[in-house]
């Protein structure tokens, strides 16, 4: 009898550390990348992109900025209350703003849609539709957006906050990014490895074209274009790329007449070359 409930014992701790192992094994993805001028998180490896602010400031250690290799305190907590803690979720990020509010920001990719959204309610933006859950706990409010697309994929964007930090405006800073996540992912799901601004309307853009120097991606996977116009002693970044050997044919671009400096960087975010551009 003894050993039969010794038996019993052992195949319950057993379990339990199999289901414990189950639920710790979320990962971050990899090859993700995000750049403190850009608010943008690439990660072509995935096939993904996410739309972030500008306080979002890569970081891995410290009391704010966006990690792409480890999580905050409270994290694995929060994606465990929402059961978001699967085999088929990925990391993308997490991060808190530099400024105030401050709260914590967590995004995941589903590489299966694997949600119950029975507690959830449907949203719309411009035809995007998600699905979005709130609660509280100990003066923390929670708000998750879970976003489909695809065939079978999905992004969860994760908010949680103290109550006290965003009194004046509830969930305003998280409400504008799954807007716009989710319209992205219905216009196009698929991965995007430029971003751009414009300060002049479209009748006064022209057209450029842009060659890397191939030699830059001897020593390396990847490249960095960053363009910045230059408006005397300033500059303003207006256009990123993600350059790698199998994507280095010339650069099709649209700009507004202005003087440019174009810096090349490896993912140690070196500079490895500076070139200039007259747009007139």
């Amino acid at each position: 009898m003894k050993q039969y409930s010794y038996l019993i014992w052992l195949f319950t701790v057993i379990t339990s550390i199999f289901f414990i192992s189950a639920c710790s094994s979320l990962k971050f993805a990899q090859k993700g990348n995000l750049f403190e001028d850009v608010d943008k998180y690439f990660n072509e490896k995935e096939g993904i992109n996410v739309w972030l602010y500008r306080s979002f400031v890569p970081r891995e250690d410290g009391k704010t900025g966006v990690r792409l290799t480890n999580l905050y305190t409270l994290d694995d907590r929060m994606l465990g209350l929402l059961k978001l803690k699967k085999k088929h979720n990925k990391i993308l990020f997490s991060a808190i703003p530099d400024n105030h509010p401050q709260y914590n920001f967590i995004a995941l990719k589903h590489n299966r849609q694997n949600v119950s959204l029975k507690e959830y309610k449907q949203l719309e933006y411009q035809k995007a539709i998600y699905y979005q859950k709130d609660f509280s706990f100990d003066g923390i409010d929670v708000r998750h957006a879970y976003i489909p697309y695809g065939k079978n994929k999905a992004l969860s964007l994760v908010y949680y906050v103290l109550e006290v930090e965003h009194k004046k405006c509830p969930f305003c800073q998280f409400d504008y990014l799954a807007k716009i996540n989710a319209l992205e992912r219905l216009e196009d799901s698929t991965y995007f490895n430029t971003w751009q601004i414009f300060d002049c309307p479209e009748n006064f853009r022209k057209s450029m074209t842009i060659i890397p120097d191939r030699k830059l991606l001897n020593d390396n996977e990847t490249v960095f274009l960053k363009m910045y116009d230059i408006n005397g002693a300033n500059k303003s970044i207006s256009f990123f790329k993600l350059i790698t050997k199998k994507d280095f044919d010339p650069i099709e671009v649209q700009l507004c007449p202005n003087t440019y400096v174009i810096e090349y960087l490896n993912s140690d975010k070196k500079l490895l070359q500076r070139d200039s551009l007259i747009v007139q």
